[in-house]
């Protein structure tokens, strides 16, 4: 068994600069990329929407917080992106409850209207330098239909939308940065890449889903299998995701197959290259003898086509009970420490103790989780170096989320976007 730890990555953002924090980067640098129509008008409209219950008593020391944070907000947006958040007419939308689902329907229909009167007013141009803010009260977890889903529902890719909860309010300089990245990201803009290129070409990230139907009490009747599939570049950007319904299992994996060899089809054309380097992640569970088949003859099929591609499939996940402890840092695991147990085999623990300088910082939210990622395939010959190959996408991953300012997540964004398109699609 060999442990190590894995060298941070470093971000670039505009001008040039590079950074390990996204806030100080931003504030430093600005974006990398800003949408063109953005870039020539400097300007990005928001339109706020208060969902009012009857049944919130504080409905109106909620919207005094709102606005509050609205107008921080727009400070915030021009400090990090040198883009001006131009705040439309407030609209407010109201339903009786936020968990029964007759109330949560009469929500999806008010923000449909909304959505037509800003594609009539906007045009569907420049309606993309739009982005929709939703305040609403903050709903549990386990409730499975929320404001949240219903407004991917309705506003899609179409239109830019964020969520925001009482719970922004609580801690004000965090909330700020998320959403103001949320919402950059959604119409497009690219706040950073990876300083450094992965060796993978592409990178394709793959999540599925099973959705069970059943007819009041009765046993199940039907089920529908979801894929969802994330392609992202060496500079760790996400260039698209993709998801399907099928009804038939054995449909989904010819689908997942048909799309990584698109993309890896789209890269040569776009790089006038004959050679390609893919690397495939899988959440969840592992993908079965019979999808690794499909998909190796996917990708090896390619030569037909003039094109050569070397290639690696791995596992990821953190549905385990192990934890990786460092007597270097006080028995608390350090963000990249990972042990390799076979060629085959490793765990890594993303987030933990960053060591920067000199100094070291410590999480105090337990210990951390941490990733097993299998290799699970090769197309080469040396199963060691493709594993630390592997193990570095994992880990440089967990730093470009775009969902959030914090350094880095617990998983990489290949698999956990995947897998969140997938349960939303499911949802």
């Amino acid at each position: 068994m060999r442990c190590d730890r894995l060298e941070l990555p470093l971000r670039r953002f505009g001008g040039g600069v590079t950074d390990v924090y996204p806030t100080r980067g931003l504030s430093r640098g600005g974006p990398y990329a800003i949408p063109e129509e953005v870039r020539k008008s400097r300007e990005v409209s928001v339109v706020p929407i208060f969902v009012r219950v009857p049944e919130f008593k504080e409905y109106q020391e909620f919207m005094n917080a709102a606005k509050a944070f609205l107008e921080k907000l727009r400070e915030e947006f021009r400090r990090y992106f040198r883009i001006v958040m131009k705040v439309h007419e407030e609209r407010e939308v109201t339903i009786s409850s936020l968990y029964l689902p007759e109330d949560l329907r009469t929500l999806y229909n008010k923000l449909r209207r909304v959505k037509t009167e800003l594609s009539e007013l906007y045009g569907d141009k420049e309606v993309g330098q739009v982005a929709v803010l939703i305040f609403t009260r903050w709903t549990p977890e386990y409730q499975k239909l929320t404001p949240y889903y219903i407004s991917k529902c309705v506003f899609g890719s179409e239109v830019a939308s964020q969520v925001v909860t009482e719970v922004a309010f609580s801690n004000f300089d965090m909330s700020l940065a998320n959403v103001s990245l949320g919402i950059f990201a959604k119409i497009g803009g690219i706040p950073w890449v990876l300083a450094e290129p992965l060796s993978a070409d592409v990178i394709a990230g793959v999540g599925r889903t099973t959705v069970k139907y059943r007819e009041s009490r009765q046993a199940e009747v039907s089920k529908d299998y979801i894929g969802s599939v994330a392609i992202v570049g060496s500079d760790g950007v996400v260039s698209e995701v993709r998801a399907k319904v099928v009804s038939k299992l054995e449909e989904l994996s010819g689908w997942i197959s048909s799309n990584v060899r698109r993309a890896a089809r789209s890269f040569a054309l776009s790089k006038g290259t004959k050679e390609v380097r893919l690397s495939v992640h899988y959440s969840g569970k592992k993908p079965s003898i019979e999808e690794l088949r499909e998909l190796s003859k996917a990708i090896e099929d390619l030569e037909s086509e003039g094109l050569r591609a070397s290639y690696r499939v791995l596992h990821v996940t953190d549905d385990i009970n192990v934890r990786l402890l460092c007597e270097e840092s006080k028995y608390y695991p350090t963000s990249g420490l990972y042990c390799i147990t076979s060629d085959r085999e490793a765990y890594l623990t993303p987030l933990g103790a960053l060591k920067l300088g000199t100094r070291e910082y410590y999480s105090f939210t337990g210990i951390p989780r941490t990733l097993k990622v299998s290799l699970i395939h090769t197309s080469e010959s040396g199963t060691l170096e493709e594993l630390t190959e592997g193990l570095r996408e994992a880990y440089w991953g967990t730093f470009m989320h775009l969902a959030g300012a914090q350094i880095n997540i617990n998983e990489p964004i290949t698999t956990k976007y995947s897998r969140d398109v997938a349960y939303l699609v499911g949802s």
